[in-house]
């Protein structure tokens, strides 16, 4: 059977989710923060349907306000139920672990214009090796300065060929829960790279949106921006962990080097809508 959730459903749902804490990072992020009751106000508000094999909840599958579809079962006959709801919802982007993702990918591919297939690693990092620069300043985010959001809306065109509205673009700085951090480095009074953590549970902070300005790559700001934020994680007695494309060389050779080692294959597929 499966059915749309609400909030009566959170604590079986956290239950579910809490089992596999790594690859529902995201789900129980949400869940947690924003609720199981689709408020279309707040981007990481969505529809969850919930997929049972008698009395137990066997799968959960996600439709986020801001495009987004993420997945997970631990029983494959929910592959087909979550298929035909994927089959005919409109979303961007479904990610996920690789061995989760596919299966279904395969069965909706044919109904679906695919945009982008991106191959990432999912990374953690439980050996952390601290790396940090002179003469720089770590801004925290902020939704009155312009010069933060320009420089946000630069990276999602220029590091993630997505155009945000700055309506958009404000509603995603602000709506952060307060672990949530969102960092840019700046030099010489010019913003050069951005980090946040994406989303955070009770054992794991995702950091992600990692992004340093063309014209100042090759500075070790990136590796800044991401040190920093896993000194924070750290502290709060959790783990950090990321997503990173397999092709890309220099920030796997980054993060590699401060303690970030591979945990799984992930799949982040955009379609047209």
């Amino acid at each position: 059977m499966i059915r749309l959730l609400n909030q009566d459903d959170k604590e079986i749902v956290l239950q579910y989710l809490e089992k596999h804490h790594i690859e529902t990072t995201f789900l129980i992020g949400n869940v947690k923060h924003f609720g199981l009751d689709n408020n279309k106000e707040i981007r990481r508000c969505g529809d969850y349907y919930g997929y049972f094999e008698v009395d137990s909840l066997k799968g959960v599958l996600a439709l986020y306000n801001l495009g987004s579809c993420i997945p997970h079962y631990d029983s494959p006959s929910a592959i087909p139920y979550f298929v035909n709801i994927l089959k005919e919802k409109n979303f961007t982007h479904l990610l996920g672990m690789e061995g989760i993702v596919k299966p279904l990918y395969e069965k909706i591919k044919d109904f679906k214009i695919t945009e982008e297939y991106s191959e990432d690693s999912y990374y953690v990092n439980n050996d952390f090796k601290p790396f940090t620069l002179e003469s720089i300043t770590i801004k925290e985010a902020d939704s009155e300065d312009m010069d933060i959001v320009k420089f946000y809306e630069r990276s999602q065109i220029e590091g993630f060929n997505v155009k945000k509205t700055i309506e958009d673009i404000i509603k995603t700085l602000k709506q952060r829960p307060s672990e949530e951090d969102f960092i840019f480095l700046s030099k010489d009074n010019l913003i050069a790279a951005q980090g946040c953590i994406q989303t955070t549970t009770d054992k794991i902070e995702q950091i992600g949106g990692v992004f340093t300005a063309v014209e100042a790559r090759g500075n070790g700001y990136c590796k800044a921006v991401v040190s920093e934020l896993c000194r924070r994680i750290i502290l709060r007695g959790k783990t950090p962990s990321l997503m990173v494309r397999k092709n890309n060389t220099p920030a796997v050779k980054a993060y590699t080097s401060i303690g970030f080692k591979h945990y799984d294959d992930y799949l982040i597929i955009t379609f047209k809508v």
